[in-house]
């Protein structure tokens, strides 16, 4: 019983200093593909926090305009906020598909904060005050509560490990050529041979009609 107790206390202690170097240095998280369902847990708990991502793209223009409020949002909640737990993240949707897929990210910048087990999807003003309003409690008023989606099961990782794989891509892309290559040929062979085939006839009509 004490080395379960003990075991649980390193435990709790690593995910609070965790998250305490995360806040407390007050930097935008980068999150990806791989990394996503792992740093938020956003289906499985939200244990490491309450996060608020960006989906964005770099060519985005209104992307691009808030990129230094997102910097200073994620350094005035690691001032001001260091116990809340709460994450400022970014997504860059055209290196991580699979995150925009799961999510269905059509507009940029796509605001959503995973917080108490939910996520609420923001739609109000760009301001850092109104950011920071948002992210500290005016979610539970201002917020478009939304279902989290699932993250991808183990067989749509294989399926895409397998589709991301370039020695299949180039097997495969190999045996494609040889198949159509074959095809060819074969409509080849089967043309010379009806042309053959219609020679031949011509030729002995032609005894035939002599003989």
């Amino acid at each position: 019983m004490k080395f379960a107790s003990s075991l649980s206390s390193v435990v709790f202690v690593s995910i609070l200093v965790w998250m305490n170097n995360v806040v407390v240095n007050g930097e935008v998280v980068e999150l990806t593909d791989d990394n996503f369902e792992h740093q938020t847990q956003a289906s499985t708990g939200q244990t490491t926090g309450k996060w608020f991502v960006k989906f964005y793209a770099p060519w985005c223009g209104h992307c691009v305009s808030l990129a230094p409020t997102w910097e200073d949002l994620a350094a005035k909640v690691a001032e001001e906020n260091p116990a809340d737990g709460i994450v400022i993240a970014k997504v860059d949707v055209t290196q991580n598909s699979d995150i925009a897929k799961r999510f269905q990210i059509q507009g940029f910048p796509t605001l959503k904060y995973l917080a108490d087990r939910k996520m609420y999807k923001y739609s109000g003003g760009r301001t850092i005050d109104e950011l920071h309003a948002f992210v500290t409690g005016g979610y539970k008023e201002t917020g478009v509560l939304e279902d989290i989606p699932a993250p991808p099961s183990w067989l749509q990782m294989k399926l895409k490990a397998l589709d991301d794989n370039s020695l299949i891509k180039i097997t495969m892309a190999d045996f494609d050529d040889i198949l159509n290559y074959r095809k060819n040929a074969a409509a080849v062979m089967l043309g010379m041979g009806f042309v053959f085939g219609v020679l031949i006839g011509l030729i002995l009509g032609m005894s035939m009609a002599s003989s």
